[in-house]
């Protein structure tokens, strides 16, 4: 069994949380899980780097009935769809998905049924590199670098997402992120040589910064957290996430879509708390529980939003977004308000596990009103 007390410290601890004692209810639903992702000789195990996404809707106290006939009316969904997901709502990319005049009504309609929307966020690349910066910068024990992590690993991040090939290529060739003792010097030698050639990517000042604690980490004894692991497994499942989220909120509800994966985890390593078994989640079918069915569209755009942030340079997202009108402005508006009023509602709500730089696109794009977005 899996003791949800220690993680849940932990988090409340490391993120200041003040409110993780209330009982909500939450529905999750998901998208972009990729069950793994490993290297072969031939490259990643996907097609695609996407954003995953655990998220959806929440709402205080005890889970009550939700009532979506209004929004399937307004949306004017097909009384033969038996269930409403974002391919109902819009369909494309996130530019796309915003010219939907349907998201308009469905944002409006969180907006004014007592919901907040909520969300755990995954980059799979930085997920799977940071730990290069954490093995280095553990050792060293210098209070700067410990102050500035999270902008080290979005600056190594920038470099190793410029050519994507080369870095797996890298990977592959060292069997990271299970390195051996011999591979160290090796593997950051070609670190630093693939840093100078995308520099360009990235502030002279930061490249340098870099520069000096890759080259540092060539003197370490060891690197704790890329040396011994099994080569070329750079994300083994996604479990951790939903257990994270049912830890920190265990006075809460939680159900969550049919994730046959996630079940059969949860199965086999049960969770306990104080020697007693978990039991305030449940899976159920989206079909049954129009909770989820508002999730899944939740997760769907916000997957799209994050990715379009991975994909997309600061200079063009500014552009995007001095051109949106019309509807495209409206449904960005009214996202960022959705957005804002969670942060408010409760700053657990939200957890972004990615680039310091993609979350300072959110603030590009949706302008929050106080000029800068609080991130967890």
């Amino acid at each position: 069994m899996i003791d949800i007390d220690d993680l849940r410290k932990s988090q409340i601890e490391l993120n200041g949380l003040t409110k993780a004692e209330e009982s909500y209810t939450f529905y999750h639903d998901e998208t972009n899980n990729i069950r793994k992702l490993h290297i072969t000789a031939q490259g990643l195990n996907v097609e695609a780097l996407k954003v995953f996404v655990l998220g959806g809707v929440v709402h205080e106290g005890a889970p009550r009935p939700i009532d979506i006939r209004s929004l399937r009316a307004a949306m004017r969904i097909q009384k033969t769809a038996p269930e409403i997901k974002l391919v109902h709502v819009a369909k494309g990319d996130f530019l796309d998905v915003l010219r939907s005049t349907k998201l308009t009504t469905f944002l409006r309609w969180i907006a004014g049924n007592g919901l907040t929307i909520q969300y755990h966020d995954l980059d799979p690349l930085y997920w799977s590199i940071v730990d290069i910066v954490d093995s280095i910068i553990s050792n060293l024990r210098d209070h700067w670098l410990y102050q500035h992590h999270a902008l080290l690993k979005g600056d190594l991040t920038a470099v190793l997402r410029g050519d994507l090939s080369a870095t797996v290529n890298l990977f592959h060739r060292y069997g990271y992120p299970g390195l051996a003792a011999e591979s160290r010097k090796p593997f950051l030698n070609d670190l630093i040589a693939l840093l100078e050639h995308y520099s360009a990517v990235l502030p002279a000042q930061n490249a340098f910064i870099l520069k000096q604690v890759l080259k540092a980490g060539r003197g370490l004894d060891g690197l704790d957290f890329i040396e011994g692991y099994p080569s070329h497994t750079l994300i083994d499942e996604f479990s951790t996430f939903y257990l994270c989220r049912i830890a920190v909120f265990k006075n809460s509800a939680h159900i969550l879509d049919e994730e046959k994966s996630i079940q059969e985890h949860f199965l086999k390593t049960p969770l306990a708390s104080g020697g007693k078994p978990v039991t305030n989640y449940r899976f159920a079918d989206s079909k049954a529980e129009p909770g989820i069915q508002l999730a899944d569209v939740v997760v769907g755009l916000l997957g799209k939003m994050h990715t379009y942030f991975t994909e997309t340079s600061c200079e063009e997202v500014t552009t995007d977004r001095d051109n949106l009108t019309d509807t495209s402005l409206q449904n960005a508006e009214l996202l960022r308000d959705l957005i804002s009023a969670s942060h408010d509602a409760n700053i657990a709500f939200m957890n972004h596990v990615g680039s310091a730089h993609d979350i300072d696109k959110l603030d590009l794009f949706l302008r929050f009103h106080d000029g800068a977005y609080a991130t967890l």
